[in-house]
């Protein structure tokens, strides 16, 4: 539901055409599409996790607040982790991994993510997301190497630094996943800085609402759902049932006409 708000409400006619809208819209889009990706994905795992659970089959965590990540490193031990992992058993270490000297582990680290780029489509611009990637975490392997074997930042300042950075830096990269071409892509990131002061009307209450749920509900108690769950399962069946016919005409009224498309159906 809110993947496809924000689809419909900003991000599809801003990706569009970037050079009709303002500034503050092409940054608000951005935004919006980076929880897009993450509630439309997350979601249909869920789904399938939740399907395959009444049959009888357990699949594996998926997604673990990717934008709460503190680094590169640790949005891809968050972010599509199945993925993650088949890159780090199939290509990452049969490449040498970390075994074969320094360069080597960056050249293993940059070759993984352009691979991983070209896992989701045949196109320049998944190229060069993968590469960003590969750059931003050989980077963070040598600033590590020279500051000691401290993984992650250890004050809670440094902490939400770091946060802010890699959910920014995370933010840029997806410009150009989720662009048609270069040309847009720059456009994109052109329109950040040429069109401040203009109207913007596509960033409305309701499309900041969504990106703070979608980004907000991230930082929740990892113990969040556990205890919803199981004071659900504590209602009577005339509880669940109301909590349910609730949700399904919140969905219904808020949610997409027809059928919505997944992200990744094409990937």
């Amino acid at each position: 539901m809110i993947a496809n708000y924000l689809a419909s409400s900003i991000v599809d006619e801003v990706f569009a055409a970037p050079g009709q809208h303002s500034s503050l819209e092409i940054l608000i889009a951005i935004y919006a599409y980076a929880v897009q990706i993450y509630a439309d994905f997350s979601g249909y795992t869920d789904m399938a996790i939740g399907i395959a659970l009444l049959l009888g089959f357990s699949f594996p965590q998926n997604f673990d607040s990717p934008y709460a990540a503190v680094s590169v490193q640790d949005f891809w031990r968050r972010w599509h982790m199945t993925l993650s992992r088949w890159l780090r058993d199939y290509v990452y270490i049969p490449l040498g991994g970390s075994r074969k000297g320094t360069i080597l582990t960056y050249r293993n680290l940059m070759l993984t993510m352009l691979i991983g780029g070209l896992w989701h489509g045949a196109a320049w611009t998944f190229v060069v997301w993968g590469g960003l990637h590969g750059a931003a975490l050989a980077g963070e392997r040598w600033w590590r190497d020279r500051r000691g074997p401290a993984e992650h930042p250890q004050t809670t300042r440094s902490r939400w630094i770091a946060r802010i950075l890699t959910f920014h830096f995370v933010c840029f990269a997806w410009i150009f996943f989720r662009s048609d071409s270069f040309g847009s892509a720059w456009e994109m990131i052109e329109g950040l800085f040429t069109g401040w002061g203009e109207a913007s009307p596509l960033v409305t209450g309701g499309v900041l609402l969504a990106i703070a749920v979608g980004i907000g509900s991230q930082y929740l108690p990892s113990r969040f759902p556990r205890v919803v769950m199981a004071r659900f399962s504590r209602l009577p069946v005339l509880g669940q049932a109301t909590v349910l016919a609730l949700a399904l005409m919140l969905t219904s009224v808020m949610g997409p006409e027809g059928v919505a498309p997944f992200i990744y159906f094409q990937f």
